[in-house]
């Protein structure tokens, strides 16, 4: 009979993977397939009792005669996104039922953690239309049960930077006293995960400052040359922010290169932080416009661990990523603008 799932081009397993977590200490409860650990303070260590039960997992294999545990794994599959440790368990067999215990201990690890099991072929075999054959392929799963070792952070549909008039002389802005008083526009970055802040100087021109207050939406030489104006800052701004935003996700990378390929890619994006993360998540399909938009974060990442130029080809264009990221792009906002003048000079 031939595959059904068209993803696969050999069989998996028909059901699920059963799996059942049980906490150690009866005073946790799994609220369906999540454990709030970090609601019990004085809890150090977590032991959890974990059994599994596979379906027919013969189905999976063209021998039918044999043991089909000589050539199959069932493997528990431990992933903490911001952990010290990820790990993978073999199970162990009695009887129909799957068996393993695991011990947590608190400081090793942080936010959210999951726990899977996973079907996987344990040694090559000779291959048959139809069936795996290369050692370690995957060929059943369970759902995820989901350990919360911290309080999850609130999440928001996404920050947006503050724009903030404010004299360049003054005490608030004491950086830019001495040498930038009189510049148009400064970037703080701030602390923390803090998104970074734009400041306009108060002490401007008026006749600029008056171009910059327009509020018009009415198509003019003035509102073209205040849409101009922005366009020119926040070009620069984003440029410089998207640079600094790839460039510690790559020194990150770097400092990750005993690790695994998935692990290293996964630790370093999540020691962003996360204006970072939302920034190149954003604009990731315009950093790699060849790839498909739900694709191009993760080739993004990808693709930066396995080519270490690959940032120095992506800097070469962050201005022309700029250019093309932010509404309108720069060429048609510089064009009108352009245009009006044109038009203006010609009556």
């Amino acid at each position: 009979m031939a595959n059904k799932d068209i993803f696969y081009q050999y069989k998996i397993l028909e059901a699920p993977i059963e799996l059942y977590l049980k906490p150690g200490d009866d005073k946790l409860k799994f609220l369906g397939s999540v454990l709030n650990i970090y609601e019990k303070e004085k809890i150090e260590n977590l032991k959890l009792k974990i059994t599994a039960k596979v379906s027919n997992p013969q189905s999976v294999l063209f021998e039918k005669n044999k043991d089909v545990w000589e050539y199959l794994d069932l493997i528990l599959f431990v992933k903490g996104v911001k952990s010290i440790f990820r790990k993978s368990y073999v199970f162990k067999k009695e009887g129909n039922i799957f068996k393993i215990e695991l011990d947590f201990h608190k400081n090793d690890w942080r936010s959210d953690v999951e726990i899977s099991a996973i079907l996987v072929l344990k040694k090559d075999l000779k291959e048959k239309t139809g069936f795996a054959s290369v050692k370690g392929t995957q060929l059943g799963w369970s759902s995820s049960y989901k350990v919360c070792f911290d309080e999850p952070e609130e999440k928001s549909g996404g920050e947006s930077m503050e724009i903030e008039w404010e004299s360049f002389s003054g005490d608030k802005l004491r950086w830019l006293n001495k040498n930038y008083s009189k510049d148009i526009y400064a970037l703080d970055l701030r602390g923390g995960n803090k998104m970074p802040k734009i400041y306009l100087n108060s002490d401007m021109d008026t006749h600029l400052k008056s171009i910059l207050n327009e509020n018009s939406k009415r198509s003019s030489l003035k509102t073209s040359s205040r849409d101009l104006m922005f366009k020119n800052i926040s070009t620069s701004i984003f440029a410089q922010l998207l640079t600094d935003s790839l460039i510690e996700y790559n020194k990150n990378l770097q400092e990750q290169e005993q690790s695994e390929k998935s692990i290293a890619v996964e630790n370093a994006w999540e020691e962003l932080k996360s204006w970072k993360r939302q920034l190149i998540e954003n604009y990731s399909h315009k950093i790699l416009p060849d790839s498909r938009k739900k694709d191009s974060l993760d080739d993004l990442k990808e693709s930066m661990y396995d080519d270490p130029d690959k940032i120095s080809s992506i800097l070469k264009i962050i201005l022309n990523i700029a250019q093309n990221s932010l509404g309108e792009t720069t060429e048609k906002v510089f064009s009108e603008n352009a245009r009006l003048h044109l038009r203006k000079e010609k009556k």
